[in-house]
C-alpha cells in the first residue's frame, strides 16, 4: 500500500503545515509531457499527501497545474513567482498566472531567482516587485510573500533583513553547502525571523548519487520546513514519499559518505561550466531578472 504524508512542519510563521515535500513542477512543464499525463502525476501526488505545489510562470507548467485546482484547489498549498520587477509588470506578470492556474488566489507568492545585488534593489525599489506583491495581498490575491534565489544565499540573508518575508525558498543540497554555505549566511537569519524555509536543488539536478542521504541532509538543516522536489512520474512521487516518510538527521559517517560521493560532482561541474556545460548550473547564476524581463523599476538606486 502506497505510504500517504501528512502535514508534519510549520512553515515558518505563516501558521500553516506542510508536508516534508513539497511537488517542484517544472518538469511536468516539459513540451514532451502531455496534459494528461501531467495531470495524473499532481492527482496521484496529492492522494499521498504532497499537497504542497510548486510552480512559476517560466516552468511551462502553470497550465497543467490550472487544471487539477478547478478541482482541488482546497487541498493544496499552492506557490507560484513572478520575474517581473515593476511594480505594474509583476502586478500584470501574477494575474496572468491566476489566469492559468485557474484560481483566484495563490498561497505564496515568490520574488524569483534573486541572485545579484542589483536585482534585490530592483525588488526593493520603491516602484518594484515587493511593493506590488504588498498590493497583490490588500487585494487578496496572494496570502503570503517569499524570495528566491540560487547562487548567493548572502543575498537572501541580507534581504530576510530588511524586509519581514514569510518564506525564502534557496538551493540547500550538500553540493551548496560546499560551495556558498547558506548555513551561514542565509539559515541563521530565517531561523532568527521564523521565515519558512524551503529547500531547492536537493538532488542536484539528478546528479548527486545518494538520493536518499540528499533529501535527508536538506531536510535536517536548521529551520527548514520542506524540500521541494522535481518528479515527472508517479513512480518518483512514491519514491520520495516513501524517503520523507522514512526521514531521520544524518549520522555523521553518513555526512561524510555524501560529501564524499558529491564532492567530485562539484569537481567536475567547475571544469565543464567554463564550457557553459556544468550540471550544477544555479551555481553560476549572475542574470538580474529586471534586465532580462526588460522590465526595471523606475526608481531603482543602484
Amino acid at each position: 500500500m502506497p505510504v500517504t504524508l501528512s502535514p508534519s512542519r510549520q512553515l515558518g510563521s505563516t501558521g500553516v503545515a506542510v508536508p516534508l515535500i513539497g511537488y517542484g513542477t517544472a518538469p511536468l512543464g516539459k513540451e514532451s509531457i502531455s496534459r494528461e499525463h501531467a495531470v495524473r502525476c499532481l492527482n496521484h501526488a496529492i492522494d499521498c499527501g504532497v499537497t504542497y505545489l510548486d510552480t512559476s510562470p517560466d516552468y511551462g507548467s502553470e497550465p497543467h497545474v490550472g487544471e487539477v485546482m478547478l478541482t482541488r484547489r482546497q487541498e493544496v498549498f499552492l506557490a507560484t513567482k513572478v520575474n517581473r520587477r515593476s511594480r505594474e509588470g509583476v502586478l500584470e506578470e501574477l494575474k496572468e498566472s491566476l489566469s492559468r492556474l485557474q484560481t483566484d488566489h495563490v498561497d505564496l507568492i515568490q520574488v524569483h531567482a534573486v541572485n545579484a545585488w542589483a536585482d534585490l534593489q530592483e525588488a526593493q525599489a520603491p516602484d518594484g516587485a515587493v511593493a506590488a506583491l504588498e498590493e497583490a495581498r490588500r487585494q487578496g490575491l496572494v496570502r503570503f510573500i517569499g524570495i528566491t534565489g540560487h547562487a548567493r544565499p548572502e543575498i537572501l540573508g541580507h534581504a530576510l533583513t530588511e524586509y519581514p518575508f514569510d518564506t525564502v525558498l534557496c538551493a540547500l543540497g550538500v553540493g551548496d553547502r560546499l560551495v556558498t554555505s547558506p548555513e551561514t549566511f542565509m539559515l541563521p537569519r530565517a531561523v532568527e525571523r521564523n521565515a519558512g524555509v524551503i529547500a531547492m536543488k536537493v538532488f542536484g539536478h539528478g546528479e548527486y548519487p545518494d538520493r536518499h542521504l540528499a533529501l535527508r541532509y536538506s531536510l535536517g538543516l536548521p529551520g527548514v520546513s520542506l524540500a521541494i522536489l522535481g518528479m515527472n512520474d508517479p513512480r518518483q512521487v512514491d519514491e520520495n514519499v516513501a524517503q520523507a516518510a522514512a526521514f531521520r538527521p544524518l549520522e555523521d559517517a553518513e555526512l561524510e559518505a555524501l560529501i564524499s560521493g558529491v564532492r567530485p560532482v562539484v569537481e567536475r561541474d567547475a571544469s565543464e561550466s567554463d564550457e557553459g556545460k556544468g550540471p550544477l548550473f544555479w551555481f553560476h547564476d549572475t542574470k538580474v531578472m529586471g534586465w532580462k524581463e526588460q522590465d526595471e523599476p523606475v526608481l531603482v538606486a543602484y
